[in-house]
């Protein structure tokens, strides 16, 4: 009896010691950090902070609009025997011909409005002058007045270019614009073969200022940033631009107006370079989030503390105070960790993938913010 007595104390100590040894592990195992946890467990997964740049940028369409100039109506009737290039227009460049007689462009305020021979004055004549002036053929400043010297220019004009050498200009053969060069454009009517009559409207040039602007949906425009920065790409250039105006339209769409940093046009010194249509769509590429690089960390790895800063748990269980400078795409640039350090990632099956990664909470310090 005394030898079961022993069996059975030893038993229920083993047991008890069982139990406590039970309760002890468990107490550890509810108790651990999530730092403690293993790499590749199922709510949480170490890595290592890398060098990460984040930003995000779109493309949309930026609707260019000048106001269309007439500069000149046709004068010379006949079949349209050429048409020239208009995207640059230098002094005395041919614009077309009619019949084989070419029609030249000039600078100049005033419209050409007859013949030009020996005896006529005025202003016209001094555009006639100033561009013989400038292409070499006449030496005397310009003066209005239509003497043997303009003649004698318009002659050796007329020769270098393959024309009749009369020593006049008849009307028609001429065309005013403001400056050059310019980029000008030809009416429908003037095309190859076309017979022109005399009086068609044919050359037009458009306003110097340009309105530059972007259409979206109401919901799209509320993610562009009123100070976003706005690069306006024509071919190989590159014009930079801000939003300076927005105006809600009755169809539910936000006109965006672009305008350069300094206020201007957005093209600047070079609209010339644009063509010389009323209308004109270029790519308009709208940076949300800024491009910033440095130290990275999955936007799940980034918590807040009831005081409401930021920080991360390092793979050795301590708190590392962060400030997210940028985030975007799941990823937050960060202050405070170095590259190759290692943090615990909360939900570590989502960020591991890359995919349904929580945005993070906002920016500290007047940091950028993407919608990751």
């Amino acid at each position: 009896m005394r030898v079961r007595a022993g069996v059975r104390q030893a038993v229920a100590g083993a047991v008890v010691v069982g139990v406590a040894a039970g309760a002890w592990w468990a107490g550890r195992a509810t108790l651990a950090t999530p730092a403690q946890a293993e790499d590749g467990a199922a709510d949480h997964v170490v890595v290592a902070v890398t060098d990460a740049t984040v930003g995000r940028s779109y493309s949309y369409n930026a609707t260019v609009t000048r106001r269309p100039v007439l500069l000149a109506s046709n004068a010379l009737p006949g079949v349209v025997t050429r048409v020239e290039a208009t995207s640059h227009v230098r002094v005395g460049d041919e614009l077309y011909a009619v019949a084989g007689v070419p029609v030249r462009a000039v600078v100049g305020e005033t419209p050409f409005y007859r013949d030009l021979s020996i005896g006529t004055h005025g202003e016209d004549v001094r555009q006639l002058q100033s561009a013989l002036r400038t292409l070499g053929h006449l030496h005397p400043e310009p003066d209005g007045t239509y003497g043997a010297a303009t003649a004698a220019a318009v002659r050796g004009w007329q020769r270098a270019t393959g024309a009749e050498p009369t020593g006049a200009v008849r009307l028609g053969e001429l065309v005013a614009v403001p400056h050059l060069p310019a980029a000008l454009a030809l009416d429908d009517a003037v095309v190859q073969g076309a017979v022109l009559a005399g009086g068609e409207p044919a050359v037009r040039s458009v306003t110097a200022t340009p309105t530059f602007a972007v259409v979206l949906p109401a919901e799209q425009a509320a993610g562009v940033p009123p100070d976003a920065r706005v690069d306006v790409v024509s071919g190989a250039t590159t014009w930079p631009a801000v939003v300076s105006g927005t105006e809600q339209g009755a169809d539910g769409t936000v006109t965006l107006t672009l305008s350069a940093p300094d206020g201007g046009p957005v093209c600047g010194a070079e609209c010339d370079a644009l063509p010389a249509v009323e209308t004109t769509t270029l790519t308009a590429r709208v940076t949300v989030v800024p491009e910033l690089s440095g130290p990275g960390v999955p936007v799940a790895a980034v918590r807040t503390d009831a005081s409401g800063g930021t920080y991360v748990v390092a793979a050795d269980g301590t708190h590392r105070p962060v400030t997210v400078r940028a985030s975007g795409d799941g990823m937050a640039v960060v202050d405070g960790l170095t590259v190759g350090e290692r943090v615990v990632v909360l939900d570590g099956s989502r960020a591991a993938h890359g995919a349904g990664a929580d945005p993070g909470p906002a920016p500290t310090s007047g940091g950028a913010r993407g919608d990751g």
